[in-house]
């Protein structure tokens, strides 16, 4: 039987697909999307905080259990020192659809300054996906 997999909206460095090659993730089709009442930071790694009128772009994938506690274990915890938790959202999709997803926050993060090539990591598919320039200038505008 194969595994169960949900729904995950990823906004920051987990939309590079050499980010998830490297942490053992397999290429799959991932699709533009994104959440509302929420803004973007990257301070000193993406994470998201309440904003009214926000909007924060992403991708939606399908990951298992398994994959996530990678990700989300050890992982992101290497990286960040910060442990990100999942709460469920509604994620718009770029067809218009909305679906149930988990999406991961970090609660704590110290801020301090992005390194410019993990900024690059964040905008290189942001440019893929198609985002909009003004968001992807957002993103460029947390390099030092």
């Amino acid at each position: 039987m194969a595994d169960r997999k949900l729904q995950v909206f990823f906004y920051g460095g987990y939309m590079n697909m050499k980010v998830l090659e490297d942490a053992g993730i397999k290429k799959r089709a991932f699709a533009p999307a994104s959440i509302h009442g929420y803004e973007l930071v990257i301070q000193p790694y993406a994470n998201i905080i309440e904003a009214g009128d926000g909007v924060v772009y992403g991708i939606l994938a399908n990951m298992t259990h398994a994959e996530l506690a990678t990700l989300y274990g050890d992982n992101i915890n290497q990286l960040t020192g910060t442990p990100y938790l999942p709460e469920a959202m509604l994620v718009f999709t770029r067809g218009g659809k909305i679906a149930p997803a988990m999406v991961y926050i970090a609660k704590g993060m110290i801020p301090g300054n992005a390194d410019n090539a993990y900024v690059d990591g964040i905008l290189k598919p942001a440019e893929t996906y198609g985002f909009p320039a003004w968001y992807r200038e957002k993103i460029a505008s947390f390099k030092s």
